[in-house]
């Protein structure tokens, strides 16, 4: 349904709405005298009450199903004078460059915008919140369910897990997350990336999320992950492989699942030196790609498990 017709009549109707509307249309203003109730005897008045009542029932179904299907981001200033107050599906906006407007939903959180950037409302359903970022910085602070807000990106989505993160987007259409409470994911055609609270990834354009890094790591592992990323350079995963402290080991996790099969035995054998190798991984496993072994991997790291994550993924909440 378009939702602009609850408000101007304009857009495709919903078929409920058009049923009341249909319901009510007797009761409407007819042009002429106005009717008289004075009928006679007194079997009029529990007529009058019971039609009341059911208008009340009416008029309020109406009119929670029309607050329902239309919420909205509530505007604020932070700085500078944004020229306007609720932003619904479908409205763009962009802040100048002295601009930083606040965005706020009850039940979803809080999201600045910062100077020189511009913004989509994609998706408005109490079961999904989507924004789009075309460029610029947002801080997030998410309070929905997991899997409930996300933030488009020229290369990615990211979907929150509960948490405080800031997304920026540069005129490349590169994209930087860090995060600094919960988790994020980016997500882009199947390539996935797991973003700690005190990590960053960048996701690029035609390649999608990389590898995330804690912003500790040495500039060495950082600069090396840069590259790979961007041209996967062998040679920049021998250094991110030899910098790896034992809390890189996230790093590692993600660099297995991107390298060529020739070179996944290798970082493997270096991630068993940082954890605790579960029982049901092998060697042999992991280098064929074994979903399982990979994320038992992943549950080695003590960083939570990956069921939340894939039983989200196959049953995403309503």
């Amino acid at each position: 349904m378009n939702e602009d017709y609850l408000w101007d009549k304009t857009g495709e109707p919903d078929p409920e709405i058009q049923r009341l509307e249909a319901l009510l249309s007797p009761l409407g203003h007819k042009a002429g005298a106005v009717p008289s109730f004075h009928a006679p005897g007194k079997h009029w008045v529990p007529l009058t009450l019971a039609l009341a009542a059911s208008l009340l029932i009416i008029f309020g179904a109406v009119w929670t199903l029309r607050v329902r299907s239309r919420p909205a981001w509530q505007v604020s200033t932070v700085q500078g004078t944004p020229g306007i107050t609720r932003l619904s599906k479908g409205q763009s906006f962009s802040t100048d460059a002295n601009s930083r407007i606040r965005l706020d939903m009850d039940d979803v959180g809080e999201v600045v915008v910062e100077p020189n950037s511009k913004m989509s409302v994609i998706a408005t359903r109490p079961e999904e919140q989507r924004l789009s970022l075309e460029r610029g910085k947002i801080h997030a602070e998410i309070w929905a369910p997991p899997g409930r807000f996300y933030v488009n990106t020229p290369s990615a989505q990211t979907v929150d897990l509960g948490c405080q993160y800031t997304l920026e987007v540069d005129s490349r259409g590169e994209g930087l997350v860090r995060v600094s409470v919960g988790w994020v994911a980016f997500e882009s055609d199947g390539r996935e990336s797991f973003i700690p609270a005190d990590a960053a990834c960048v996701t690029r354009p035609g390649k999608g999320p990389g590898i995330p890094y804690y912003e500790d790591a040495s500039q060495a592992l950082r600069d090396a992950v840069n590259r790979f990323d961007r041209d996967a350079d062998r040679s920049a995963a021998e250094v991110i492989l030899a910098q790896a402290r034992q809390r890189d080991a996230i790093s590692l996790w993600h660099l297995l699942r991107r390298v060529p099969p020739a070179d996944r035995g290798r970082v493997y054998d270096r991630l068993s030196l940082l954890i605790k190798t579960p029982a049901d991984v092998t060697r042999d496993g992991v280098v064929a790609a074994n979903p399982q072994m990979i994320d038992s991997l992943w549950n080695a790291l003590d960083l939570g498990t990956t069921s939340w994550w894939r039983t989200w993924k196959t049953h995403p909440l309503k």
